[in-house]
């Protein structure tokens, strides 16, 4: 009985968050996407005709920016959605 005590409703995915939190973390998400694309982009510049062994060796400790930015951009996607969705529910339902 307490391994159901914090266990996810199937509702918890259709509770809505506040929109100004919201709308502050997608400018945040944003801000850092732009900052990852920029850093993506000048990796991609100094990378361009190196051979793989030496770009495995030089790229060792560095942050990879087209991972966090694809991380950043599946979960920037995923939290509209299910915000949109919400608010087209709650419209309707209500």
């Amino acid at each position: 009985m307490l391994l159901n005590l914090h266990k996810k409703k199937w509702t918890d995915g259709l509770t809505m968050r506040q929109f100004d939190a919201h709308s502050k973390t997608n400018e945040q998400t944003l801000q850092e996407m732009s900052n990852l694309a920029i850093k993506y982009n000048n990796a991609l510049q100094e990378d361009g005709d190196a051979q793989p062994e030496k770009l495995a060796i030089a790229n060792v400790g560095r942050a990879d920016a087209k991972k966090h930015l694809e991380e950043h951009v599946y979960d920037m996607m995923s939290s509209n959605i299910a915000q949109t969705l919400g608010t087209v529910l709650d419209t309707v339902a209500f």
